[in-house]
């Protein structure tokens, strides 16, 4: 019962942070300021200054950078398709 609180909870404000304005369509390499194939958490600030706690939640395997997979899941589970 407290994981499904928990996970409702969580998922209220995420809901919450899109719906304050922020637009998770984005695309990765315009994110990736250097081009090393990697968005840091500087990089993700820089584009979604407000998300911080997407960014976490993106970066499946906590190495503090997203890489395209990671950051097209995370839209995926959100129903967002990237727009070209």
């Amino acid at each position: 019962m407290k994981k499904l609180v928990f996970t409702v909870i969580i998922t209220l404000g995420i809901a919450a942070t899109a719906a304050a304005g922020e637009n998770y369509n984005r695309c990765f390499y315009s994110m990736d300021r250097n081009g090393d194939d990697a968005v840091t958490v500087d990089e993700f600030k820089a584009a979604l200054p407000n998300s911080a706690a997407a960014f976490n939640e993106a970066d499946a395997d906590k190495s503090r950078a997203l890489d395209h997979d990671e950051w097209e899941a995370f839209k995926e589970s959100r129903g967002i398709e990237e727009q070209h």
